[in-house]
């Protein structure tokens, strides 16, 4: 292998950790970019506070703890205007109209319910319906975040109304959950992690005033044990006055004001069933309930900011994979020029050896010649003296002579 190969290879390396060096960088620059992505919750950890008496008839809501200067408190996150509120469950009543009304389904899956199909009920749905409250829970706020240890229990202690309230949640085309209901004994407890945001359906099946107290406990990172009870409040049913709700949460759980709604339910009577008609075209069951979403600007904040946290945490993936792939190239490649050293290596060797083969075999070749003509050289005779042989010849001849 020449020196231009050499220096190719070189050049490949070179590019290649500077490849996976880039890499890198963008991955972590897009790590650290989606966890800085604002979460919906960071954003409103201190967010205003509204003391106020309200009633929610449409828009977002979420229940759930805070935490704030170490006070461990149950609120209600108010999403329904343009700036998210945090606001105490005695001062907000959620009224539901006859926009809310489904009748029964007849499905053995729902059974749990305890009423007749076609029976007319008031629901708050897992899919928002823009006419109607939609009331979830969360544990995303700031201080809960950071100091939760895991997760938090949320209970329910008590229900007071003149009819049935059923909590549950659907999950694709599983059956329905059944977290709570009012017909069994209290407390009912629920396992709620951290940083949890969730929707179900609230059904109740009859209207008046309804009072759901709910206690969400937990222990935080530093083993303090916290807990807070609070009421909420439920105006059911278009002629049920949102203000008797307020200032009666003390009842939740008992049974005393189920005499003074059910005036309030004959006066709903009519008004139900011309709802009621109109309802049971259009809905067969919960799970299919159809109303198209109507975000307020803050819900689509919070969109927004999930979106972009999610593309976040795909892109970072992305990166790291191609991380990994350049890793991989790198090492292929050092392994590649190590075996191109080694054959080089290998190369000039046997050529060194071949050189010094011919060099030996030029050399004993020089010895060789040299050797035979220096044996022909020992051959070489001496020339012959004429002159001697002529004398001894005469005198040969001559013999006769001396006879």
């Amino acid at each position: 292998m020449n020196y231009k190969q050499n220096e190719t290879l070189r050049v490949k390396r070179k590019n290649a950790y500077s490849t996976a060096l880039l890499a890198l960088i963008f991955s972590l620059v897009t790590l650290v970019a989606s966890l800085c992505v604002p979460n919906p919750m960071h954003e409103t950890a201190y967010a205003n506070e509204g003391s106020q008496p309200v009633m929610i008839q449409a828009g977002h809501a979420d229940f759930g703890p805070t935490l704030i200067d170490g006070k461990w408190k149950l609120k209600i996150r108010d999403d329904t205007g343009d700036e998210p509120v945090w606001r105490d469950p005695e001062n907000v009543v959620f009224k539901l109209g006859g926009n809310s009304i489904i009748p029964m389904p007849d499905d053995a899956a729902y059974s749990f319910i305890g009423e007749k199909p076609g029976t007319k009920l008031y629901v708050i749905p897992q899919t928002q319906n823009p006419d109607v409250p939609w009331l979830g829970w969360n544990t995303q706020e700031g201080g809960v975040l950071n100091e939760l240890d895991r997760g938090a229990n949320l209970s329910l202690e008590g229900v007071s109304g003149p009819g049935k309230l059923h909590v549950y949640l659907e999950n694709g085309n599983n059956n329905p959950q059944q977290l709570w209901d009012s017909t069994k004994g209290y407390p009912q407890n629920s396992w709620i992690e951290t940083n949890a945001h969730t929707h179900v359906n609230w059904v109740f099946s009859k209207p008046g005033i309804y009072h759901v107290k709910l206690t969400f406990s937990g222990k935080l990172k530093n083993g303090r044990a916290v807990s807070d009870t609070r009421v909420l409040n439920f105006a059911v049913g278009d002629n049920t006055d949102p203000n008797a709700a307020l200032g009666a949460g003390a009842a939740a759980g008992s049974s005393g004001n189920e005499g003074d709604e059910g005036d309030e339910e004959d006066q709903d009577e009519e008004d139900n069933d011309e709802a009621g008609k109109d309802e049971a075209g259009h809905h067969n069951k919960f799970l299919h309930n159809k109303h198209k979403h109507s975000h307020k600007v803050s819900e689509k904040s919070d969109d927004t900011a999930l979106v972009l946290q999610i593309v976040g945490i795909f892109v970072a993936i992305i990166a790291v994979i191609i991380v990994i792939f350049v890793l991989i190239a790198v090492v292929k490649s050092k392994k590649a020029r190590n075996l191109a050293l080694a054959k080089q290596v290998s190369a000039q060797a046997n050529q060194q050896y071949a050189n010094n083969a011919n060099s030996v075999n030029n050399a004993n070749g020089d010895n060789t010649l040299s050797n035979l003509v220096r044996d022909q050289e020992t051959t070489v005779m001496s020339p012959i003296n004429n002159s001697q042989y002529s004398q001894s010849d005469n005198m040969q001849s001559d013999g006769t002579q001396w006879k």
